[in-house]
């Protein structure tokens, strides 16, 4: 992966923060209904797919959504449906070097 692919795979994973790349890593498909975007954003399969139906420059609307140029969504994209592995690779790294970010449980009563 060169360095401008991953430089802008990180700035979605900051856009998003850690809760939503980790939801997103729970995708499984390819499209708008259950990639690694429609879930980080809606949290459900198909929520974002309906959003989008609406619009015909679709990355423009989802870049909008996570706050990143559209250029960062087409290589979220790209990455996701062609290198899935790397890209997972490259999200747990990010997540693991910004854990102490992931909201935790608090602890009532103590």
């Amino acid at each position: 992966m060169r360095l401008e692919q991953k430089t802008l795979l990180t700035t979605a994973f900051e856009a998003l923060g850690p809760e939503r790349v980790t939801r997103g890593l729970e995708a499984s498909g390819h499209s708008w209904n259950d990639c690694f975007l429609a879930l980080a954003i809606s949290g459900e399969p198909a929520a974002l797919a309906r959003d989008l139906a609406k619009r015909w420059r679709k990355e423009h609307f989802v870049g909008t959504l996570v706050g990143v140029r559209v250029q960062v969504v087409n290589e979220v994209v790209r990455a996701w449906d062609h290198d899935e592995g790397l890209f997972r690779a490259l999200a747990a790294e990010w997540l693991e070097a910004n854990r102490s970010a992931v909201p935790t449980a608090q602890t009532v009563g103590v």
